[in-house]
């Protein structure tokens, strides 16, 4: 394979991406049209989580979109170093599958668990599955997103997570 068929190849994937995002994206929007706008005056409503979450799938849709209409990656230009290389289609299917069965394993333990422990695990566990190979990334993206949903969710809005144990 060329390099400049791989750069198609990997230009049609990010524009296939873009397109999943915003297709989910676009369901979300409709889905949470029927949601109450505010419960209360001056909070967020069930609606406000949903349709933020929504113009952020947007952004990302038009941010994978405007970067392969730029200019086509070549195929291992976008890989970090800590990244493993990608396999070929079975590879890939079984990724697949294993990553719905740790989602799955996540949803059982979590409950159990909390909110602290299983998603580190959860998020840890999936850069695994996608090709992350870097020990400091592995640790630290895991423990910042778990910090992250502690703050708004508990600290900032008061929303009890599950504690676990």
């Amino acid at each position: 394979m060329s390099s400049s068929s791989a750069g198609g190849d990997m230009r049609l994937r990010l524009l296939a991406e873009a397109g999943v995002l915003a297709v989910v994206a676009a369901g979300v929007l409709l889905d949470s049209r029927s949601y109450p706008g505010s419960l209360a005056e001056g909070a967020p409503g069930p609606a406000f989580f949903p349709r933020l979450l929504a113009v952020l799938l947007m952004g990302c849709a038009a941010w994978l979109a405007i970067r392969a209409a730029r200019r086509p990656p070549e195929s291992d230009a976008g890989r970090s170093r800590g990244n493993a290389k990608t396999g070929s289609g079975a590879g890939r299917g079984a990724r697949l599958g294993l990553g719905a069965a740790w989602i799955a394993v996540f949803l059982l333990a979590w409950p159990r668990l909390g909110t602290l422990v299983s998603v580190p695990l959860l998020v840890a566990g999936l850069m695994w599955l996608t090709g992350e190979r870097s020990r400091l990334a592995l640790i630290a993206v895991p423990l910042a997103f778990a910090a992250f949903i502690y703050l708004v969710f508990m600290v900032a809005l008061g929303v009890p997570l599950p504690s676990g144990f």
